[in-house]
């Protein structure tokens, strides 16, 4: 699902992903990016926008500005954890350094547009799927545990869900 970013949003990106860049580096925290290839800001700008993206489809209050650690949950609907992960790479891979890093209920991956400033939510999976489903790839930059795109479920199933749980006040856990 494409997600156009306004200008004034893409200079907040811009402005927090500065700002989570400053404060982690100077309270010593290592970026945990894989792509070597690109700098630890454009990672932060990246994941930045991913963040907005997934706020805008399932209209979170979220706040990019909000400073701190990343503790692997980006924003909760509800009684539901979110965990956003970002990739420039078309027909990328959601996935994490090591399976235990997936803390949040959910995690939705978030592809960037080639020259654009939009963001593509891809799909998601829970934690229970990732950890039992997600075999160890070796995408260039060591092993970890990643499912590709193809493989994860479609955004709007997710929205559906958490929608009608809003909604309707049903106590179904993903």
């Amino acid at each position: 699902m494409r997600v156009p970013l306004s200008k004034q949003e893409i200079s907040e990106c811009k402005q927090a992903s500065s700002l989570r860049w400053q404060l982690a580096r100077a309270a010593n925290v290592a970026n945990q990016r894989r792509d070597k290839t690109r700098s630890d800001a454009d990672i932060d700008y990246l994941g930045v926008k991913g963040e907005l993206a997934v706020a805008k489809i399932f209209q979170i209050d979220h706040d990019i500005h909000k400073g701190g650690i990343d503790l692997n949950i980006d924003m909760w609907f509800g009684e539901t954890s979110i965990d956003v992960k970002a990739t420039f790479t078309q027909g990328g891979h959601l996935l994490f350094k090591k399976r235990d890093y997936f803390k949040a209920d959910v995690a939705i991956l978030v592809q960037a547009v080639p020259n654009s400033e939009d963001m593509d939510v891809i799909g998601w999976c829970t934690q229970k799927e990732f950890k039992q489903n997600a075999p160890d790839l070796n995408l260039g930059q060591g092993v970890c545990p990643a499912i590709h795109c193809t493989e994860l479920r479609k955004i709007e199933e997710l929205w559906k869900f958490l929608t009608m749980k809003r909604v309707q006040g049903f106590n179904n856990k993903i």
